[in-house]
């Protein structure tokens, strides 16, 4: 006669195993459950938590050098809307006491300099994590300075790209915002969505080093691209229903924290977006919620993870997957 604690692991088990079975028939279900496998797996909560400090370690000095730049490339008339376009990428980051640089030429090319220094750690520590969640081989990686050259590259790209969509939404929405109203807001919400998307295929084709195309990398730029412009209109109400009051009594502490906070979550979201691509061209789905037997897809996996511990060139891995005792029970 079994145990009532025993009779409750069996119906638990059961209950478990048809579940597991139905989201291996179904992508729908087994996609997903694939990427958040693979992101536990790869730790990518870690790596996340690096991108958010190096982002939020380099907002600053971008943010000055990017003031700075506006007061010579456009008129005085647009200068406040572009920039408080682009303090909406930065919660309770207020613009107000932000003016036009004015010192020596040398104060500028420091600031310059402070910026491609910590802005290029943001895109190498990107770099880094992709190279971790396409299992790319320790050996295989590209050197630090290969990275810091790929890095300037990509992050005048994007930063060139943050400028163009800012100043796109808002001229837009200055010249059709008096004669059309919702239409404007529409055309400007959708704008802002297709430019998004844009922006993480750059990233996402830029800063992997691996051959893929637009297509492999449209899934999880489209993913990451929509949650990304939801997250900045929630964060915008929230901000000014909520936050505004913490901002004036808690002063510096609530920006910092709401900013790191920011960042960090937008960090996962940048890779999940990088999880589903690499689960949807390599075909790792489904993946088995309990342990074993394991599918193919979890054979390929686990091999991937294994290989990407390769530390040189002669090194090779093999892999080899053997049923335990209760496995074979079964």
């Amino acid at each position: 006669m079994s145990r009532p604690d025993e009779s409750v692991s069996r119906g638990a088990r059961t209950k478990l195993d048809r579940l597991d079975s139905y989201q291996q028939q179904h992508p729908a279900l087994g996609v997903p459950i694939a990427v958040a496998r693979k992101f536990i797996d790869d730790e990518s909560i870690n790596l996340a938590a690096v991108i958010a400090f190096w982002a939020f370690f380099s907002v600053f000095p971008l943010l000055l050098i990017f003031v700075t730049l506006l007061g010579y490339v456009l008129p005085p008339n647009l200068q406040g809307d572009v920039l408080r376009s682009a303090a909406r990428f930065f919660p309770l980051l207020s613009t107000d006491s932000i003016g036009r640089l004015s010192g020596q030429w040398w104060t500028l090319v420091v600031g310059i300099l402070s910026a491609l220094w910590s802005g290029s750690f943001v895109v190498i520590a990107i770099q880094s994590a992709f190279d971790s969640v396409w299992e790319i081989p320790r050996a295989q990686r590209p050197s630090l300075g290969a990275q810091i050259k790929r890095g300037v590259f990509t992050l005048g790209a994007i930063a060139l790209g943050l400028v163009v969509s800012t100043m796109i939404s808002s001229y837009i929405g200055a010249a059709l915002g008096t004669s059309f109203g919702m239409v404007a807001r529409l055309a400007g919400y959708l704008i802002a969505i297709v430019l998004d998307v844009g922006l993480f295929v750059v990233a996402f084709r830029l800063l992997t080093d691996r051959d893929v195309s637009t297509r492999d990398v449209l899934p999880g730029a489209l993913l990451s691209g929509i949650v990304f412009w939801l997250l900045q209109q929630l964060s915008s109400l929230i901000i000014f229903q909520y936050l505004r009051n913490a901002e004036r009594v808690y002063g510096n502490f609530a920006t910092v924290i709401t900013m790191l906070s920011w960042f960090y979550l937008q960090s996962v979201v940048t890779l999940v977006g990088a999880q589903l691509n690499i689960v949807l061209k390599e075909r790792l789905h489904p993946r088995r919620l309990i342990p074993a037997p394991v599918t193919e897809s979890d054979h390929r996996a686990y091999e991937a993870y294994a290989k990407e511990r390769t530390y040189r060139h002669d090194q090779r891995i093999h892999t080899e997957l053997r049923q335990s005792d209760h496995d074979e029970k079964e």
